[in-house]
């Protein structure tokens, strides 16, 4: 049973009180930021649920990809990336490559990227051929708030600090954090949530790595953008809501 399921109970008022404290920075915070929107033609990435695992693999398909089409490939084994969940930690997920498998002592494949969601998110990237080797290790995924919105916030080895934003779920390059009316915010990403099965990533791979993109988006995705609360979504979920509805 994951760990989440046993501190529910617990965490859900925590989670509340947290969003409380969030109320009066958000008050204190009023500025009107530069922003810089996408222009530039992204790669485009479906993150999807594989068929019969819930969500306990999520399965990475270039829709670019010749042979695919916008929610990826008909062949499921294109897969360029996979994540799989620990048993033991709902929030937790490690992530492989179908470019580096077979690479364990005895033939198993090795993750290239531990991803743990939750009110204490981060991403350890293990290995990455097309990253620099500054990037590998960890990176750690705070929280912000403003008048503007709520962001999960993280920095990368040449010191420049990225978000994911609540509202549009945009991810940006943000120049002179917190400086007021000097703050500049260059969007380099989206996602587009696919109801219950996933999301698609469009992202600007010259300004930051894939494997980073997709795997702090997935953070968002488990903790994030699933609940009303903006932060503790592991805990305290969105239910869907049953309307009924009647012809008139």
């Amino acid at each position: 049973m994951p760990i989440e399921l046993v501190l529910s109970p617990i965490m859900r008022p925590v989670v509340v009180a947290k969003s409380l404290v969030f109320h009066p920075h958000r008050r204190a915070s009023r500025y009107v930021p530069r922003v810089v929107e996408l222009t530039d033609t992204p790669s485009e990435y479906a993150i999807r649920k594989r068929f019969g695992t819930g969500s306990k693999v999520f399965d990475v398909f270039d829709t670019q990809a010749e042979g695919s089409g916008p929610i990826g490939p008909t062949d499921a084994s294109q897969r360029i990336f996979w994540f799989v969940r620990s048993r033991s930690v709902k929030g937790a997920y490690k992530m492989y490559s179908s470019s580096i498998t077979n690479t364990g002592p005895n033939g198993e494949d090795e993750p290239v990227a531990a991803v743990r969601a939750g009110l204490r998110s981060n991403v350890l990237l293990i290995r990455a051929p097309d990253v620099p080797a500054g990037e590998l290790g960890w990176h750690v995924i705070n929280h912000r708030v403003d008048a503007n919105d709520s962001y999960r916030m993280f920095t990368l080895a040449d010191g420049v600090t990225y978000q994911w934003t609540y509202k549009g779920k945009w991810l940006e390059r943000v120049t002179n954090v917190g400086e007021k009316e000097s703050e500049i915010r260059e969007r380099i990403g989206q996602v587009v949530p696919a109801a219950g099965a996933g999301f698609t990533l469009r992202v600007d791979e010259t300004k930051i790595p894939r494997e980073l993109a997709i795997s702090t988006a997935l953070c968002s995705y488990i903790d994030q953008w699933n609940t009303q609360l903006e932060v503790g979504g592991i805990y305290y979920a969105s239910q869907p809501y049953q309307v009924r509805w009647k012809r008139d």
